[in-house]
């Protein structure tokens, strides 16, 4: 589960797994693990910024997938400690829901020291040999730097000369069975790009926040000359032109997302 996470002291946007989720609703924390220039440290982050009861969303989901090993735990009551932690933290640390992996509920020591502390250094925790990442798989690349970037727009030729051939959005929400209303939030576009000049590639941009879909006009083409790629805020913007910042009054085709990931594909024409 990948979430981007705002740092409020710093005034700053992370991106991380996530090790565990405690209680829920208003109350809701991650364990996420701060970037290197942020000290590398485990930290629980509240869901929702609590500040004036503004209840802004702090913590945004990218991928929703929760790793298969990860337990869960309830107390009977918001107000009830889980079992073994009653009389160990403080009276003011609210601890009645635990969604995580087992090796760390399994480590009270540790689990105590952060809710109360709040975090601990990577360098010496049960994290160190424990770290996993949903980035992991090389069929994909992910644009998560600059480099990542550039090495995008150097394959594709800054999409000169492509054409976007699909565009599939898919939201998450459904209805059952049963007509019950589902939300899950997953935000998903994917974007297949042909091209006269490299390969063909699939892009498929996750936690979408935002999408303007413009096709060519009845007498224009739908050829690209030139794309951009702009990072902000852990965040992505993708257009059909090339821009110097991002613009969403642009009038053409963009994308926001707080994640990306693309490969090269071979179409049914062999190309």
């Amino acid at each position: 589960m990948r979430v981007r996470v705002y740092d409020k002291e710093r005034d700053t946007y992370f991106k991380s797994e996530v090790y565990a989720i405690i209680n829920s609703g208003y109350y809701e924390k991650l364990l996420v693990l701060t970037p290197e220039d942020m000290g590398s440290n485990l930290m629980f982050y509240d869901y929702l910024d609590k500040t004036d009861n503004k209840l802004v969303v702090l913590v945004n989901s990218i991928t929703l997938d929760r790793p298969c090993e990860w337990i869960y735990k309830k107390s009977q009551s918001v107000d009830e400690q889980l079992g073994g932690y009653k009389g160990i933290l403080d009276s003011n640390i609210r601890f009645f829901e635990y969604i995580g992996f087992s090796w760390l509920w399994d480590d009270s020591d540790t689990l105590v020291r952060l809710l109360q502390d709040n975090l601990i250094p990577l360098t010496g925790s049960i994290f160190e040999n424990n770290l996993y990442s949903d980035i992991g798989d090389t069929e994909w690349h992910y644009v998560e730097t600059q480099d990542d970037v550039d090495i995008l727009m150097n394959q594709t030729c800054y999409f000169h000369d492509s054409i976007i051939n699909e565009i599939n959005y898919v939201s998450g929400g459904y209805v059952d069975s049963k007509k019950s209303m589902g939300f899950t939030q997953l935000r998903k576009v994917m974007v297949k790009v042909d091209s006269q000049i490299s390969n063909n590639i699939e892009m498929i941009f996750e936690g979408v926040t935002a999408m303007n879909l413009r096709p060519p006009a009845d007498n224009y083409f739908g050829d690209i000359f030139g794309a951009s790629i702009i990072l902000r805020d852990a965040s992505i913007f993708f257009c059909d032109d090339e821009l110097e910042q991002i613009d969403t009054d642009y009038e053409g085709t963009w994308i926001c997302a707080y994640s990306l990931k693309w490969r090269f594909v071979i179409n049914a024409n062999g190309k």
